[in-house]
């Protein structure tokens, strides 16, 4: 059984912007996953599904084998979820942000069993001695820290982490992977746009570029592929800035067709106009 199983999964938006365009992923158990892709590319919007937090146009999508427009209490029972940004919460201690989670989570704990699990996540996460620190004091790096003790200390089975390490220091970067890596969940989804990232700690990788997966395979498969010369036919929403485009491209009426000696070089290509007037539509191909 598939721990998580994204099956051909559309959103479109009311004013037309298809953010992900028949998406499937899965991810089976004792699996570290990653999702990978420049800004925009629609890893957020995916993971909102996944959440229920925003309704499919199209598709469906399985956590442990239940889909979650029919049951969407599983949500709430098995994923522990990391947010890209640091939550903030000034008046309240490290220690009694997480005794209230599992307050809420297990009603009826035992005070010293609360205060168990709460001393050995922030153990492992570096942060015993910021135990008694108020919100306000901690640093971007401990409240990222923070946040990923947050889903830990649930001790549910699946984790959905959104850009778990930006914004951090490389010693808390390490810690924080390392954390993760032995965490024994049963299924854990990564959206990064840091490559090192999920080289050190995914099994699969997606490469999703503008809503659409180009790529998929273990990080040393999506290594080599992004050496690869790439093709690229895209219509842009608006008109290109100059000095974005390659010295050399074809264009038949709105159709831009160009080719890259990396797959690498194509995708800040595409990341840019995308940033910049949006992208109606697009092809990535590995010329053959």
């Amino acid at each position: 059984m598939n721990i998580i199983e994204i099956d051909n999964l559309t959103k479109i938006y009311p004013d037309g912007t298809k953010a992900n365009d028949r998406i499937s992923i899965n991810v089976k158990k004792n699996e570290i996953v990653g999702i990978i892709g420049p800004n925009g590319a629609g890893k957020t919007t995916l993971i909102r599904q996944l959440l229920g937090l925003l309704k499919p146009t199209e598709g469906s999508i399985k956590i442990m084998g239940l889909d979650i427009s029919e049951n969407p209490e599983i949500i709430k029972r098995t994923v522990a979820y990391v947010p890209q940004y640091p939550l903030s919460f000034p008046s309240l201690t490290v220690g009694e942000v997480l005794d209230y989670i599992l307050q809420m989570r297990y009603k009826g704990m035992p005070y010293e069993e609360r205060r168990e699990k709460i001393s050995k996540v922030l153990g492992l996460l570096g942060l015993d001695n910021a135990i008694n620190f108020f919100g306000y004091q901690l640093s971007g790096g401990m409240r990222k820290s923070l946040l990923l003790a947050m889903a830990l200390v649930q001790e549910l089975p699946v984790l959905v982490l959104d850009e778990p390490t930006s914004m951090v220091d490389i010693v808390t970067k390490h810690r924080l992977w390392r954390v993760i890596k032995n965490s024994n969940r049963e299924g854990i989804l990564i959206a990064s746009h840091d490559m090192n990232e999920v080289k050190e700690l995914c099994d699969r990788v997606y490469l999703i570029v503008c809503g659409r997966i180009v790529a998929s395979g273990t990080p040393a498969d999506l290594v080599s592929m992004i050496k690869m010369p790439t093709e690229v036919r895209l219509i842009p929403e608006g008109k290109i800035p100059e000095g974005i485009l390659p010295k050399k491209y074809n264009k038949r009426g709105n159709l831009y067709e160009m080719t890259f000696d990396t797959l690498e070089a194509a995708l800040k290509t595409v990341e840019m106009i995308l940033q910049n007037v949006g992208i109606a539509y697009l092809e990535i191909d590995s010329p053959s």
